[in-house]
């Protein structure tokens, strides 16, 4: 028996309600009402409620009982609104993880509209490109570019992002272009070192068949704009997200390869730890951010509409 809905029922009963009607109300049957009366009275040692087939009393015990027990009920009910009420607003303090490129460019022009619309969160961003430990390191959400390591953790996807193999016209001039993805063993590549496999790229054939391509290269770096850098440089070949390089594609400053063999999308998730019930200051983040993303798919794609890149295969 739960004493605290055997109390409610006794409550309503005693306040004129039918056995029919607490049952509904509490959604139980009519006989798990009446075994709940029993076991009330029989834990307290007085009979409460003198009944008979025709007839229902409270007693002089059960209304002493009553008085104090309506309280109690009415005190829980209140408790349980505001309980409610305070989960329902977003407050407090958000910890959020994000990859250092993508988050300037892409999570932190929405946060100011964020914190206006709520005025009672507090959000301290902390920008790196490694797997964080949600639960170990305290932070609230997640977001990364790619497959989730971490498959116990709930997640939500807000896009995707397009992958392009590019490399500088210097370093074209002076190596060649790689005709299919095993060529990429004799060239310089430049490593994302907080990938999981930092050393096999990943191709898809026109057709949808996957080529794993073996890289190596003296350059490897944990952010995407450093590498970058050292393409631009000529030092070498690398697979870069499409929105952080599609102004040098245009620009000529790079040339993207190939064609033929695009790699795989890259999903953009946000990780949360798997608890039954979201913080309503997570699920506003988390919604805020899959709402303007969808906004503008394209910028996330790579760039305005009716662009073209460069092609060297």
């Amino acid at each position: 028996m739960d004493r605290l809905d055997a109390m409610q029922a006794f409550v309503r009963l005693a306040e004129g309600n039918t056995f029919a009607d607490v049952a509904s109300e509490l959604r139980v049957r009519q006989s798990t009402v009446s075994k709940w009366l029993a076991e009330l009275e029989a834990q307290i040692g007085v009979q409460l409620i003198e009944r008979t087939t025709r007839t229902r009393r409270v007693t002089e015990a059960g209304q002493r009982f009553y008085e104090r027990a309506r309280d109690l009920v009415a005190s829980y009910a209140q408790a349980v609104a505001e309980a409610s009420a305070r989960e329902t607003t977003v407050r407090g303090r958000l910890r959020v993880s994000v990859p250092v490129v993508f988050g300037r460019l892409f999570v932190l022009p929405h946060i100011a509209a964020l914190l206006r619309r709520h005025d009672e969160l507090e959000l301290e961003l902390t920008f790196n490109d490694r797997y964080v430990n949600l639960i170990e390191e305290g932070y609230d959400v997640a977001l990364r570019v790619g497959i989730p390591i971490d498959s116990t953790l709930r997640t939500r996807k807000l896009g995707e992002t397009a992958r392009v193999l590019v490399a500088s016209p210097s370093y074209l001039a002076k190596h060649g272009a790689p005709r299919s993805p095993r060529d990429l063993a004799q060239h310089q590549c430049l490593l994302h070192s907080d990938l999981s496999t930092p050393e096999t790229w990943v191709f898809r054939g026109r057709g949808g068949e996957a080529t794993r391509a073996q890289v190596r290269g003296r350059f490897g770096a944990n952010n995407s704009e450093a590498l970058l850098a050292m393409a631009r440089a000529g030092l070498g070949v690398a697979l870069l997200a499409e929105w952080l390089v599609f102004k040098d594609l245009e620009r000529g400053r790079l040339v993207a390869l190939l064609e033929g063999h695009g790699a795989p999308t890259a999903p953009i998730h946000a990780l949360t730890a798997p608890t039954r019930h979201q913080q309503p200051r997570i699920r506003a983040f988390v919604e805020h951010l899959a709402e303007r993303f969808a906004r503008a798919p394209s910028a996330l794609a790579g760039a305005a509409k009716g662009r073209r890149h460069s092609r060297r295969s």
